[in-house]
């Protein structure tokens, strides 16, 4: 009797153990559900554009040159646009002497033909229009576009930790700096 007295202690032994431990398991899950940020690293950051707050997914429209975007709960995070191409936005441009449809850049990163500053609550977009923007990303050749519609040919992605919000719009074809010296107009 001996020997089942023994095998019974070390089984509830072992049993013993196996339960503190799934105990302590279960309490350290408790106080982590309980007390723990609910939000992912980085995470749930809102994108505005002229203080209006953008969905994922959504268009922008015409995107001018010197828009403000304002980044929300994310200091860290990276900005890449790429081109966008449906059969409701393809349409023919020259680049040199080749011609191209806009379904050739479909998916290209264009980040490149557009300058951005970091300002203390996001970031400054400007650009030039398509044609420098893609001048820019095709190392300088000349590009010429006689007429594209007006829907949304970009995609941007704003990425911060494991997030993604993506943002969609289009540019004209050209942005001409003008200045006028307001001391020299005549009526």
């Amino acid at each position: 009797m001996a020997k089942t007295t023994g095998k019974r202690s070390v089984l509830w032994t072992v049993l013993s153990v196996i339960v503190v431990l799934l105990v302590v398991v279960a309490v350290i899950a408790l106080v982590v559900r309980f007390t723990g940020d609910d939000k992912p690293p980085g995470g749930n950051f809102t994108v505005k554009v002229d203080d209006r707050t953008q969905e994922n997914g959504s268009s922008i429209g015409l995107m001018d040159s010197g828009v403000v975007f304002t980044v929300e709960n994310a200091s860290d995070y990276e900005v890449k646009v790429y081109a966008y191409c449906t059969p409701e936005n393809d349409f023919a441009l020259t680049v040199g002497e080749e011609p191209y449809t806009w379904g050739d850049f479909d998916g290209r990163n264009m980040t490149a033909g557009f300058d951005f500053e970091r300002t203390e609550t996001g970031f400054t977009v400007t650009h030039y229009g398509l044609n420098d923007i893609v001048s820019r990303v095709q190392n300088g050749m000349t590009v010429t576009s006689d007429t594209f519609p007006a829907v949304d040919m970009f995609r941007m992605e704003i990425v911060a930790g494991e997030e993604t919000a993506e943002l969609y719009f289009y540019v004209n074809a050209e942005v001409v700096r003008i200045t006028i010296d307001h001391d020299s107009i005549i009526f």
